[in-house]
C-alpha cells in the first residue's frame, strides 16, 4: 500500500504540469505575458476579453499549486533514501514545497481577483493586480532555488554503486536552481529581457522548473520501484550519532538485564532447597 501511495504522489508531477499549462495558456490566455509598460486600457481589455477563461484557469492553477506539496513530498522521501545521513535536506525540501504551494495559491487569488472585478474597479487597480500576479510568479524564485539545491545535494551525496537517483539529475537540479537567480530583476526593470515578462525572470525559470518536474517524476517512480524496503514498519538507518549511541546503550542494558534474569531463573531451578525454604517461611 505504501508503494502505491508513493507512486500516486510521484505521478502527480505530470498532472501538476498539465494543470499549469492548461490554466495559464489554455484557459486564461495569459501567454505571452502582459508587457509591464502596457497601457491601463490594454491590461483591462486582456482580462475583460478572457474573464471566464482567467477564472477557470486560476482555479486549475490552484489545484496545480496544491500538488506541489504532494509531488515534492514524493521526491523528498526518495532523496532521503539517497542521503539518510543528511535528514535536514529532506525537511528543507518539504518546507520549500509547502512555501511554493502557498505562493502559487496566493498568485491564483490575485489573478482571479483581477478578472473577478474587472470593469467594476478603476483600471489602475486591475493593472496593479496584473503586476502583482506576475511579480508573484517571478520574485519568489529563491524558494525554488533552495528546493532544487536541497534535492541536488541529497542526490549527489549518494555515493553507492547503485544510487537512488542518477548523478546527472543532481547537477540538473543545480542548473534549474541557477535559472531562478534573475527573478528579482522583475522588480527593477519594466522593459527588456529582465522585466517580469522577459527571458531571464520568466521564460527561462518557468521552462526549466517544469522540465525539472518532468525529469524528476519518472526518476522518482523508478526509485520507488527499486526500493527494497517500502514497508514503513521496516527499520530505517539512524543518521543522528547521538541517537544511535543512546539506542546502543539501551540495548546493552536490556541485554544485561535479560541475562541476569536468565541466570537467576536457572540458579533457582538447579537449587531445589530454595523453593522449599521459601515455602516453609511463607
Amino acid at each position: 500500500m505504501d508503494r502505491k501511495i508513493q507512486l500516486t504522489c510521484a505521478l502527480t508531477g505530470l498532472l501538476l504540469t498539465a494543470l499549469y499549462g492548461l490554466g495559464v495558456a489554455g484557459f486564461a490566455r495569459m501567454i505571452p505575458v502582459n508587457d509591464p509598460q502596457a497601457s491601463v486600457a490594454t491590461v483591462v481589455a486582456s482580462y475583460a476579453e478572457h474573464k471566464t477563461g482567467v477564472l477557470v484557469g486560476m482555479s486549475l492553477l490552484m489545484f496545480g499549486a496544491s500538488l506541489m506539496i504532494v509531488w515534492g513530498a514524493a521526491v523528498a522521501v526518495q532523496t532521503r533514501r539517497a542521503a539518510p545521513q543528511h535528514p535536514i535536506l529532506f525537511h528543507i525540501q518539504i518546507a520549500a514545497a509547502g512555501t511554493a504551494c502557498m505562493n502559487g495559491i496566493l498568485l491564483c487569488l490575485v489573478g482571479g481577483l483581477a478578472a473577478f472585478r474587472v470593469g467594476s474597479v478603476p483600471g489602475e487597480v486591475t493593472q496593479m493586480l496584473n503586476d502583482l500576479f506576475w511579480l508573484l510568479w517571478v520574485l519568489p524564485g529563491a524558494t525554488f532555488e533552495i528546493w532544487c539545491v536541497a534535492a541536488g545535494l541529497a542526490i549527489l551525496a549518494d555515493r553507492r554503486a547503485q544510487p537512488v537517483f542518477p548523478r546527472w539529475s543532481g547537477y540538473f537540479s543545480f542548473l534549474v536552481a541557477f535559472s531562478f537567480l534573475p527573478g528579482f530583476t522583475g522588480l527593477l526593470f519594466q522593459s527588456g529581457p529582465f522585466a517580469y515578462n522577459g527571458l531571464n525572470p520568466w521564460w527561462i525559470p518557468t521552462i526549466m522548473f517544469f522540465l525539472w518536474v518532468m525529469a524528476m517524476t519518472p526518476l522518482t517512480v523508478r526509485a520507488i520501484h527499486r526500493d527494497a524496503s517500502p514497508d514503513p514498519r521496516a527499520a530505517l538507518p539512524i543518521a543522528d550519532p547521538a541517537v544511535a549511541t543512546e539506542l546502543a546503550r539501551l540495548r546493552a542494558e536490556i541485554e544485561t538485564e535479560r541475562r541476569a534474569r536468565h541466570e537467576l531463573t536457572a540458579g533457582i531451578a538447579l537449587d531445589p532447597v530454595r523453593p522449599t525454604v521459601a515455602a516453609a517461611r511463607a
